[in-house]
C-alpha cells in the first residue's frame, strides 16, 4: 500500500492547503490537551468532592470511571464520524460537549447530576480526540512540518496527564474542587471560537453511514470497559461483571462480522492488518495500561503513605512534563535521522525503567535519589514513545481513513489506561487488605501506611511488566524493520 496523505475539502493534498495559520496546530493540541487533562485532574480532588456531595466509595470511582466509560466506547463512532461530516466540525461538536458537561459537573450538587455531566465530558471528548491527529495529518505537508507538528501532539498525552495532576491539586486546594471542572469552561469557549476561524474543513470521501457497526461497536467496547471496572471494584467477584464481560465478546464479535461484510465499515479491518499500525496500537494501549493505573497509585501514595497535601503531591509530578517535553523535542529532531521505530524502542524501555524504580518506593525514601530518577524515566518515555507512535499509528494510512485510524489510537489507549486501573488498583487494594487481614492484633497508623505501600508496590510490579511487553513488542517492530519489511 502505498503512502496517502489527507485530504482538504474532499480534495487537496496537505502539501497544497493554502494559507494555513501558524495558529492551526497549537489550536488542534490545545484541544487534545483539555480532554487529556480531565483524565487526572480529578483525582487529587476526590477527597474533597467526597467532603461536599456524599458519595461512596463506588460513586467516588465512578467519578473517574463515567468519563472513561463513555470516552472509550465511543471513540471508534467519533474517529468516522469526523471522515463522514468533516473533522472541523466534529471538532466543534466535541468541544462543544465538553465545554457544557464541564458546566455542570461545576456546578452539581448532587451525586448523580456530578455522574451524568462526567459521562458528558467523556462523549465530548470521544468525539473531540480522534479528528485532532487527523487534522494534522489532513492539513500538514508532510516532512520538517508534520514532524514538528507530530512533536507537539505527542506531547499532549503525557504532558496533559501530568498538568492534569499538579492543576489537580492547586484547584482543590486553593480555590474549590469545582472548578477542576470549571477551569475548562473558558478554555473550551475560546477553542470554539478560535477553530471556527483558524481551521479549515477536512473530511474523507462521502460514505454511507453503517449504523449497526457503529452500535455494535460502542455497545461492545462500553460493556467490555462497565465490565473491567465492575470486576476490578468488586475482585471479579460479581455477577454483572460476567454478564457485561460476556456481552462484551459477542457484541465485538458480532461488530467484526459485521464489519468483514458491510461495504463501507465503520472500522475498516485492514487497518488492523497492518503490522506496523497493529503494533503501534497495542504499544499504546500498554503504555496507557501501565501509566494511568502508575499516576493513581503514586497519588495516593504520597498522599496516604508519605502525607502530602494535594499541592505537594500534585508538585512532584512536575518532572514527568518536563521530561515529556524535553524528549519530545529531541524525539522530532531525531526522527528523520533514525527512523520511529528505534526512538519507540528507547522510549519503551526507558518508560520501564522508570515503571520498575517505582516499585522500591518506601514512605522515607528520598526524593531526589529514588522518586525523581523514576519521573524522569517515565517522561523520557513517554515524550519518546507518543511522538514516534503517533507517526507509526498514521503510516500508509488513506485519506478518507486518517479520523478512524486516529480513532483507533486513541481507543487503544483508552481501553488500555481503562483495563490497567481497574485492574492495578483492584491488586493493590487486595494485596492491602489481605496484609491488614493477616496481622494480629490492633493495627497502628503506621502499620496501615507500610499495608498500604506494600499493596502500591505489588500494583507498580505489574505496571512495570506491561511496560515491559510494550518493549517487546518495540523490539519485534525494530527487528522486523531490520529485515526491510514495512507491514
Amino acid at each position: 500500500m502505498t503512502t496517502t496523505t489527507g485530504a482538504v475539502d474532499g480534495d487537496r493534498t496537505p502539501g497544497a492547503t493554502p494559507g494555513l495559520s501558524r495558529w492551526a496546530v497549537p489550536l488542534i493540541c490545545v484541544a487534545q490537551l483539555m480532554a487529556t487533562l480531565d483524565v487526572t485532574i480529578v483525582n487529587l480532588a476526590l477527597p474533597a468532592i467526597d467532603g461536599a456531595l456524599g458519595l461512596t466509595d463506588a460513586g467516588l470511582a465512578w467519578v473517574i470511571d463515567a468519563y472513561t466509560l463513555a470516552y472509550a466506547g465511543l471513540l471508534l463512532v467519533g474517529g468516522r464520524l469526523g471522515d463522514l461530516v468533516g473533522r472541523r466540525r466534529t471538532l466543534m461538536i466535541g468541544i462543544g460537549l465538553f465545554t457544557g458537561a464541564s458546566l455542570v459537573a461545576g456546578l452539581a450538587h448532587d451525586p448523580a447530576v456530578l455522574l451524568a455531566a462526567r459521562a458528558g465530558q467523556g462523549v465530548g471528548a470521544a468525539f473531540a480526540t480522534p479528528t485532532t491527529l487527523a487534522l494534522i495529518t489532513a492539513l500538514v505537508p508532510a516532512g520538517a512540518a508534520r514532524a514538528r507538528a507530530m512533536v507537539a501532539y505527542g506531547a499532549m498525552a503525557g504532558l496533559g496527564i501530568t498538568l492534569g495532576l499538579v492543576l489537580g491539586g492547586l484547584l482543590t486546594e486553593y480555590a474549590s474542587w469545582r472548578w477542576v471542572f470549571l477551569v475548562n469552561v473558558p478554555i473550551g469557549l475560546g477553542l470554539l471560537v478560535s477553530v471556527r476561524r483558524v481551521l479549515p474543513e477536512s473530511r474523507g470521501v462521502h460514505r454511507r453511514v453503517d449504523l449497526l457497526g457503529a452500535g455494535l461497536g460502542t455497545a461492545g467496547l462500553t460493556a467490555l470497559v462497565y465490565g473491567v471496572i465492575r470486576a476490578g471494584s468488586h475482585d471479579g467477584a460479581d455477577h454483572r461483571s460476567v454478564v457485561a464481560l460476556a456481552a462484551a465478546t459477542t457484541l465485538l464479535g458480532a461488530f467484526v462480522a459485521v464489519e468483514l461484510r458491510v461495504p463501507e465499515p465503520t472500522l475498516p479491518l485492514h487497518l488492523l492488518r497492518h503490522r506496523t499500525r497493529l503494533a503501534a496500537y497495542l504499544i499504546a494501549g500498554l503504555l496507557f495500561a501501565c501509566l494511568y493505573p502508575s499516576f493513581l497509585l503514586l497519588s495516593r501514595s504520597l498522599q496516604e503513605v508519605q502525607g502530602l497535601g494535594p499541592v505537594t503531591a500534585g508538585l512532584r509530578f512536575l518532572p514527568i512534563g518536563v521530561g515529556v517535553l524535553a524528549f519530545a523535542i529531541l524525539a522530532r529532531r531525531l526522527l528523520a535521522r533514525v527512523g520511529a521505530r528505534p526512538l519507540v524502542l528507547v522510549g519503551t524501555t526507558a518508560a520501564t525503567v522508570g515503571a520498575a524504580g517505582l516499585v522500591a518506593l518506601d514512605r522515607n525514601g528520598s526524593y531526589a535519589l529514588v522518586l525523581l530518577p523514576c519521573l524522569v524515566g517515565l517522561g523520557a518515555g513517554v515524550g519518546t514513545t507518543f511522538v514516534a507512535n503517533a507517526a507509526l499509528a498514521m503510516t500508509d494510512v488513506a485519506a478518507d481513513d486518517t479520523g478512524i485510524a486516529s480513532g483507533l489510537l486513541s481507543t487503544f489507549q483508552a481501553v488500555g489506561g481503562t483495563v490497567g486501573v481497574a485492574a492495578l488498583a483492584s491488586i493493590a487494594s487486595s494485596s492491602t487488605a489481605d496484609r491488614i487481614a493477616a496481622s494480629d492484633g490492633p493495627l497502628s497508623v503506621e502499620d496501615v501506611r507500610a499495608a498500604l505501600l506494600a499493596g502500591f508496590g505489588d500494583g507498580f510490579t505489574l505496571a512495570a511488566a506491561l511496560a515491559a511487553v510494550a518493549t517487546a513488542v518495540a523490539v519485534v517492530l525494530v527487528l522486523t524493520g531490520a529485515r526491510g519489511g514495512r507491514r
